[in-house]
């Protein structure tokens, strides 16, 4: 899933590809749909999170990589907004990033 919001925490769009819209729990065996408004929402927590300290330390947040139990996630700014990338556990980090950095630089023109 892809998905681009403001900083402050509003949806603008979002992409899901088949693979990445369902989690498989070992325990039942259910599947269960990802919430993008809650992905999102979680997402700009964690941006902003991030800022408020980062900015004691003069620090810019460049790009977020999140390992999480179920998928993985990039996140990043582009402009005024944040771009968010989720994919399963089997995505290499690198490829992660590669695919994170290309489509930020697709989206600056855009998105600034």
């Amino acid at each position: 899933a892809t998905l681009i919001s403001t900083k402050a925490g509003e949806l603008l769009d979002f992409e899901i590809k088949p693979s990445s819209t369902t989690i498989t729990s070992s325990s039942n065996h259910e599947e269960n749909k990802i919430n993008i408004k809650n992905l999102c929402a979680i997402v700009c927590a964690i941006y902003q999170s991030y800022q408020k300290f980062s900015n004691s330390l003069s620090d810019s947040l460049n790009f977020l990589i999140i390992d999480c139990d179920s998928y993985r996630m990039a996140i990043k700014p582009v402009g005024t907004h944040i771009v968010c990338i989720c994919a399963d556990l089997n995505t290499g980090l690198g490829a992660l990033k590669l695919k994170m950095i290309s489509l930020s630089e697709s989206l600056s023109n855009l998105l600034s």
